[in-house]
């Protein structure tokens, strides 16, 4: 039987990145290394989609994988009606993917690799007719897919791939609401045979957060001083 591409090299030092993952970051990217199936949850700001495209990007410069696909949904796909071409039509929605990337490597080198179409950045949709052969895969905002996007998509994953999902419970879209599938994903929080970590370090500005906190606590803060 052929080696995979994770038996047939692994540097002794990690390739060097511009930003670096924190504590729990990492112990995410520990989960993908050893499963083939990772869920990563957590509220705004707390860095699931970087972690998934650092890791993804760690091991595509092991060689590990030979390529980088990225997906998720659009929710109410009115990129029929757009002008431009597919790639002008979707530029709005892939660029907080797009974004990670740059942050990670640079935008030259994203560009280089998006170009040799060693990245591969799609809507779930087009994802329908793939088999994913060693590649690893990220599929972001998965919290706006239903159970039948999900099984889909989870369908694609090849035999010497990784799938990693990003998602969050407090940023269903309202379009999705209780159909969204990570209602049910969550019944594998403690299945051992995937990687599920809920991410809790907030890596935006600590303003935000404290003014959804007064607002939500009817104009007082938590100690009760309006």
């Amino acid at each position: 039987m052929a080696k995979s591409n994770m038996e047939k090299r692994v540097l002794k030092t990690e390739p060097k990145l511009n930003v670096d993952l924190n504590a729990e970051q990492k112990e995410v990217a520990k989960l993908i290394y050893e499963h083939d199936i990772v869920f990563i949850l957590g509220t705004f700001g707390t860095g699931k989609s970087l972690t998934a495209t650092h890791t993804a990007l760690t091991m595509f410069r092991k060689k590990q994988f030979n390529k980088i696909w990225i997906t998720r949904p659009i929710i109410k796909n009115n990129l029929g009606i757009l002008p431009g071409s597919i790639d002008e039509k979707l530029n709005p929605y892939i660029y907080p993917l797009v974004q990670n990337l740059e942050v990670c490597q640079g935008k030259e080198l994203t560009q280089k690799m998006r170009d040799a179409g060693l990245i591969e950045i799609m809507p779930l949709d087009v994802c329908k007719g793939v088999t994913f052969m060693d590649s690893i895969v990220i599929v972001d905002e998965f919290q706006d897919m239903k159970m039948a996007d999900f099984r889909t998509i989870c369908s694609r994953l090849g035999k010497t791939s990784k799938m990693i999902f990003c998602g969050s419970i407090e940023q269903i879209d309202a379009s999705i609401g209780h159909h969204s599938c990570i209602h049910e994903i969550q019944k594998l929080r403690k299945w051992p045979k995937v990687g599920y970590k809920v991410l809790e370090s907030d890596h935006r500005n600590l303003i935000v957060r404290e003014l959804f906190n007064y607002l939500e606590n009817n104009g007082t803060t938590e100690e009760g001083n309006s």
